[in-house]
């Protein structure tokens, strides 16, 4: 945020984040603009210059980018002050505008900002750095910031800022206008990803185990965010959470509307060995699974399409033949015939089957033909399904198409859910991949809305109030909005149905259940990793001085730091000062200048000596306690690290 604004504008943040995705730029002559590297990149190459030395984090926004986010903003607005449903979202962003800015509908030129400059961030160690800022109206904008204008330099917040050429600098002190140019290689960050973008991003930041270095890209056209991004130096660790086997989407590619890709092996590796039916258990289960499961959903037919690969199907063929004796299952009426499982899916009443072929485990309905009408992919959509993914998912198409099933009767409509059907009612595309190549991971993902459409085809989908949905007559009305513009996005999105949007939704449900547990439980590996290295370090201190004296240090000190770490800023304890110059670790020379995970205590009497780290590695107040115990027996020191018993954090 440029220094100065005041904390109301905070609120926001989030809204003018949602506006660069959905909205679009009305510059765009074609409602299909592709979505791609820019035409040029010399505006944002001109701002890459302005690097200052020693910068770790940058982000670069072309000045198409700033004006297509002033669009996407206005688009935002409009809507909020159309639909009824969000008129108290309307009414409180409006209220902090006022505050902020004096007026509840604000432009770019009402800050004296332009959408005729890019703009950017660059950050330097300790929290410095430079923003460029697109000033139109430099009056202006120190009026609505608060600054004060001087002759060597503005004062915006605790910022100085100056014009350098044409461009407005924003800098956290006076000295790092010296270093302005001299961050040469920052913007070679970019090179991994292997295309532009209207915004690009670039950052080097320390992860468990080494430094990760990210460049990434945002290509926008209208209604349509593309971000690409490649995070190299990822330790094996963390990229073998995501599964070893990568694959392609399956199916007739012209008759998809969505598809999906994920591995579950990471989830299920540990499940215990807990008998379920027919003799089977879970760990039989789990150590039953193959390859990547595969999703797809035709175009215009609310099916689905699951193979789960085996290595062994007897376990599953247990599972399907005695499914009416697992309580899930039994609930949603599951029955067992003709080899397969029959259920209804609960609220919506749609029938699933389950089914053993050959080395699969099937899921959807059993001996139904290939449906689903030809619909071809969207550029992008075409590019996920067609590339090597760890996972993968992709679907189009419009809550108001044909429906998966009766929706419920409610006797009383909440306001939350008409602002949530409204909210997904705007969503017609939603893709995402995960590429792993080496100590890579490569990121790809996509939304488009319904401002990828022409005008008069965005204004006919917003007065669908989401009171039709739930009335059941939605997609009569988007059929006649289809209809009146056969070559817009949406008649292709309407064609695609409904079904197309359940695979993302279904992929990303399954990909957070695998990926952020290890991902949970990579970080913390890598925090108990700091008890065991500061621990080793008290260990070998002690060995030289005991062969220097023939004794341990003869001494006691408390818990260092004394409150506990997450009481600190970021769940850490901050470096301890002069809690360090107990005798205990001065002795050692034994100190730690950064912030920690965990606090240190210890206690000699010259013969032995014992040292604990203890932290809270989640802050859900449960400690672990990790244990170094030294002694010398002919006096040949030896030390023993004990860690705390697994999964006791």
């Amino acid at each position: 945020m440029i220094p100065g604004y005041k904390a109301g504008m905070r609120g926001t943040h989030l809204v003018v984040v949602l506006g660069m995705l959905a909205g679009g730029c009305k510059k765009d002559s074609s409602s299909q603009a592709p979505t791609g590297a820019p035409a040029s990149t010399a505006e944002a190459d001109a701002l890459w210059a302005m690097a200052p030395e020693g910068a770790t984090i940058a982000i670069v926004a072309s000045p198409r980018a700033v004006a297509m986010a002033e669009h996407a903003w206005l688009d935002v607005r409009a809507l909020l002050s159309t639909a009824p449903e969000l008129a108290a979202v309307n009414a409180m962003l409006g209220n902090e505008l006022s505050e902020a800015l004096g007026k509840p509908d604000v432009t770019l030129a009402d800050v004296g900002l332009t959408p005729t400059k890019g703009g950017g961030f660059f950050v330097t160690p300790g929290g410095g750095g430079i923003a460029i800022v697109p000033v139109g109206d430099r009056d202006k904008f120190l009026g609505a910031t608060h600054g004060t204008k001087g002759a060597e330099g503005d004062k915006v917040g605790k910022a100085t800022c100056k014009t350098i050429g044409s461009t407005y600098v924003c800098a956290s002190a006076p000295d790092v206008f010296d270093k302005i140019g001299k961050g040469t290689k920052l913007k070679a960050g970019l090179d991994a990803v292997g295309t532009r973008g209207d915004v690009e991003l670039v950052a080097s930041l320390p992860i468990p185990g080494g430094q990760a270095t990210i460049g990434g890209v945002l290509q926008l056209s209208r209604g349509t965010v593309v971000a690409r991004a490649v995070v190299s130096g990822v330790p094996a660790a963390m990229t073998s959470a995501l599964g070893g086997t990568q694959t392609k989407a399956r199916g007739d590619l012209e008759k998809t509307a969505g598809f999906g890709i994920v591995t579950l092996a990471p989830l299920v590796a540990g499940l215990p060995p807990m008998p379920l039916v027919g003799g089977v258990t879970l760990a039989d289960m789990a150590h039953s699974l193959g390859g990547p499961v595969t999703l797809q959903i035709p175009p215009g037919a609310p099916e689905l399409d699951i193979r789960i690969p085996l290595t062994d199907p007897k376990p599953a063929t247990a599972l399907v033949e005695h499914c009416a004796e697992i309580p899930p299952l039994a609930a949603a009426g599951a029955t067992f015939s003709d080899g397969a499982c029959h259920l209804t899916v609960p609220s919506i009443g749609y029938l699933l089957d389950l089914w053993v072929e050959g080395k699969e485990l099937r899921i959807g309905k059993k001996g139904a033909a290939s449906g689903g009408v030809a619909v071809p992919m969207t550029a992008i959509g075409k590019e996920l399904a067609t590339q090597e993914s760890a996972f993968a998912f992709w679907g189009r198409g419009t809550l108001y198409g044909q429906a998966i099933g009766t929706m419920p009767k409610l006797p009383a409509v909440p306001m939350e859910l008409l602002m949530g059907i409204r909210g997904l009612s705007m969503l017609n595309e939603l893709g995402g991949a995960v590429k792993i190549e080496g100590d890579k991971v490569k990121v790809t993902y996509v939304i488009r809305t319904v401002w990828s459409n022409p005008d008069d085809v965005v204004a006919k989908l917003v007065a669908i109030k989401p009171e039709t949905f739930l009335a059941g007559n939605a997609a009569e009305a988007a059929k006649a909005v289809a209809d009146g513009a056969p070559s817009s996005p949406f008649a292709a999105d309407f064609k695609a149905g409904t079904g197309g949007l359940m695979a993302p939704m279904a992929v990303i449900g399954m990909a957070a259940a695998v990926a952020i547990p290890a991902f949970m439980d990579y970080m913390k590996k890598g925090k108990k990793s700091e008890a065991q290295l500061q621990l080793n370090r008290i260990a070998k201190s002690a060995k030289v001085f005991y062969a220097e004296t023939s004794a341990f240090p003869i001494a006691d000190a408390p818990l260092t730091p004394p409150t506990k770490c997450c009481d600190g800023p970021g769940a850490k304890c901050p470096p301890a000062g002069a809690g360090w110059l107990n005798e205990a670790w001065t002795k050692l020379d034994f100190q730690i200048d950064e912030p920690t995970m965990f606090q240190y205590r210890y206690h000699s009497d010259g013969k032995a000596l014992d040292a604990e780290a203890i932290g809270d590695l989640d802050c859900d107040g449960v400690e672990v306690t990790y244990k170094l115990h030294v002694e010398a027996p002919q006096n040949n020191p030896e030390a023993t690290i004990t860690p705390p018993p697994p999964n006791s954090d």
